[in-house]
């Protein structure tokens, strides 16, 4: 189970969002709405990314799922760098099983079409940790995303393979993350995404599948992302967890 528990937390802090995207909200008028703005969360949604690219010089950091802090910073209009890790809250909650944790990584955005984006993307980490019967786990990954829509209204395939392995072992464990998700807005300050998951190789500690959904409230310069997350070991637990998640950002650009 810590396994299981570890490799959710390390798909949740890799940029590695379903709700109901249909057709992409269209932003109204300046004259019609003075107060609208660019939507600051679109390049990604409550768990997954979308190949819809930061500016440059765009970026957010904050908490996301409450224990992960993360940050990603558009160095282009079509390249970003990425950063996650639990270490700064185990640290202050004075948690000492967790030792060190960091993911980092990069991402490309290409637009096929006015509408159509692919995005390329890899990361690579560490988790280390005092947990019982687990030793440390690193892990590499790249990932592909086709996302469909605008910033206001979008729908993002993901799939992403990971390889892992413990401390102290020559062999990898191979994972294939695919994720489907997505995200509209309903209003100028909120809006609902979600995400539905599955790995269905071996890997590290069996196939196993999540699903995601909840609301966002935006602002310009923040993002508050409410909901619950659902996870199931498909092979060696019964039974669904699921546990309420928030994310609480600031954005600049």
């Amino acid at each position: 189970m810590p396994r299981f528990i570890c490799l959710i937390m390390l798909c949740l802090a890799m940029p590695g969002a379903f709700a109901r995207a249909g057709e992409p909200v269209t932003a109204p008028s300046e004259a019609s709405s003075p107060g609208w703005f660019e939507n600051p969360t679109r390049s990604r949604g409550l768990v997954s990314p979308t190949a819809l690219p930061l500016h440059a010089g765009e970026g957010f950091i904050g908490q996301q799922a409450l224990f992960i802090t993360a940050a990603e910073l558009g160095l282009s209009e079509r390249v970003s760098v990425n950063v996650a890790s639990v270490l700064p809250v185990a640290l202050a909650v004075g948690y000492s099983d967790v030792q060190f944790n960091l993911l980092a990584g990069l991402k490309l955005s290409l637009p096929l079409t006015e509408r159509l984006h692919l995005a390329f993307g890899a990361q690579g980490g560490s988790f280390n940790n005092n947990l019982p019967g687990m030793r440390d786990i690193h892990g590499v990954g790249a990932y592909g995303i086709l996302t469909y829509g605008t910033g206001d209204g979008s729908l993002s395939l993901t799939v992403q393979p990971i390889v892992t392995w413990e401390g102290g072992d020559n062999e990898g464990f191979v994972m294939v993350l695919s994720m489907l998700g997505g995200f509209v807005r309903m209003g100028e300050h909120w809006g609902l995404a979600g995400d539905v998951a599955l790995s269905p190789g071996e890997g590290l500690a069996g196939p196993f599948a999540f699903a995601t959904a909840g609301g966002r409230l935006l602002g310009q310069h923040w993002s508050v992302d409410l909901g619950l997350l659902a996870g199931k070991h498909l092979r060696h637990y019964k039974g669904v967890s699921v546990v309420p998640g928030a994310s609480l950002l600031f954005h600049w650009g």
